[in-house]
């Protein structure tokens, strides 16, 4: 008898210890999961900074940023996107996720499809929803046509979220390159241009990419992580979309025009609004030369003194054939020529153009800018325009196939060839550093006649 009583005692103790430490563990356990619980919510899932585009459930569209935008007449939240123009007419709604309380706020988004896809079934496009009263949103998603579940909703960080005066940007003159793909390896052209914008007074550079070579990695790097002056985004547009490698789509099949050159642009207009004053907007195969022996900035600054303050700039196109090599160039430095790429400093025959088209490129105000294209802004805000620069003060140079095949339509164009002293040297020291310079042709060439005032300018 008193073994039995034992037992149930032994049992009791058991039975409340084990009672006692599930209880402990819940009670430990508790807060994480009532935060887990308040996260899900308020729907704060949010993606990490190396995804570049997030799908939005109920449509085809692909977010790619949100962005305060300060130049409504009420704050408003705006998120460019790659857009179907079959679903021009689809319902949307941008969930923020408000800062402070963690409350969810819904609110409608008002969809533009923005004009220039070049006859390709998507585009680019952007969602504008105002903030709700007492929203301070750090985040934000969109949710389109019958779709109601936040549960698995991936929100985006809301950048550009506090306005910066004009005066008070840290940079002056950014170039943004839209973009690189196919496996691009025109090597020793970028770094020819690289080197030339560090020259000329460009403060930031910043490339799109899609794909390139593994050399083309190793020159990436080198201005990314060795000197600071570029930076990488990763754009996997072939991951989500079939691209097209043309601006048309008889030339080159897929979705959407020339890899999304044209919301890749726009994003990276978006991202400098409040970085930088000016945005030069080219392809990799392209440089802008200012007239005389100017910097960058004197050409801005004598710019805005002949037109103002909010004006945007367009340079018209002028092609120098890479078919049009020119024999026996001084430049053709043997140093360089197991660098794949073309040599800007060996073409100096350019096209005359009769083709009536605006093909050049454009400096932009992005604070001015609502929507561009890859040749024009479509539409300005605050009274901004685009003032077209004719080659007294600058020239954009455009070294690529032929386009202009009439007899006689070819004229000597030297106007690269004044920043070659100054450019040389900074090249070869950039390849040398890459481990890319062919030591064994011989010393590496350290001038080509500079003049005096580029000479001046290393």
């Amino acid at each position: 008898m008193a073994s039995w009583r034992r037992r149930i005692w032994s049992f009791l103790v058991l039975t409340l210890l084990l009672y006692s430490i599930v209880m402990v563990m819940i009670s430990l356990l508790q807060p994480e999961r009532a935060n887990r619980l308040e996260r899900e919510a308020c729907g704060c899932s949010v993606r990490s900074d190396s995804e570049t585009f997030t799908r939005v459930p109920g449509s085809s569209t692909l977010l790619i940023n949100a962005f305060g935008e300060h130049r409504t007449p009420a704050p408003s939240v705006r998120l460019l996107a790659i857009v179907s123009g079959e679903e021009h007419s689809l319902r949307s709604r941008c969930v923020f996720c408000c800062q402070g309380d963690g409350e969810m706020a819904t609110a409608t988004a008002q969809r533009t499809t923005h004009r220039s896809n070049y006859f390709f079934p998507y585009g680019t496009g952007d969602f504008l929803c105002l903030i709700p009263p007492g929203c301070e949103p750090r985040f934000v998603g969109l949710l389109s046509g019958d779709s109601v579940d936040v549960t698995n909703l991936t929100l985006l960080p809301v950048l550009n979220r506090a306005p910066v005066e004009r005066p008070r940007l840290p940079l002056r003159l950014t170039l943004c390159i839209a973009n690189m793909f196919n496996s691009y390896d025109n090597v020793l052209q970028f770094v020819q241009a690289m080197e030339l914008y560090r020259l000329l007074g460009i403060q930031r550079v910043i490339v799109y990419k899609t794909s390139c070579s593994a050399t083309m990695d190793t020159v990436l790097d080198y201005y990314s992580r060795k000197t600071g002056f570029l930076q990488v985004r990763p754009w996997p547009i072939d991951a989500f979309l079939k691209p097209s490698s043309s601006w048309t789509p008889s030339l080159g099949p897929g979705q959407i025009h020339y890899y999304g050159q044209i919301p890749s642009s726009n994003d990276c207009l978006y991202r400098s609004m409040y970085q930088s004053r000016y945005v030069l907007m080219h392809d990799a195969d392209e440089v802008i030369l200012p007239a005389g022996n100017a910097s960058f900035q004197t050409l801005i600054s004598d710019l805005e003194k002949a037109h103002g303050e909010k004006v945007n700039f367009y340079f018209p196109n002028n092609v120098f054939p890479y078919e049009e090599k020119e024999g026996n160039s001084r430049f053709d430095f043997p140093e360089w020529r197991n660098v794949p790429g073309s040599n800007f400093l060996g073409h100096v025959l350019r096209e005359l153009d009769t083709s009536g088209y605006n093909t050049g490129k454009l400096v932009l105000d992005p604070r001015g800018v609502l929507q561009m294209e890859v040749h024009s802004v479509h539409e300005h805000i605050d009274g901004g325009r685009t003032e077209r620069v004719g080659r007294e003060h600058g020239q954009l140079f455009h070294v690529r196939r032929r386009k202009n095949n009439q007899q006689g339509a070819l004229v000597r164009d030297e106007g690269l060839l004044k920043v070659a002293g100054a450019l040389v040297e900074r090249v070869n020291h950039a390849l040398s550093s890459m481990g890319l310079l062919n030591t064994t042709a011989g010393p590496a060439p350290t001038s080509a006649h500079p003049s005096p005032a580029m000479a001046g300018l290393r």
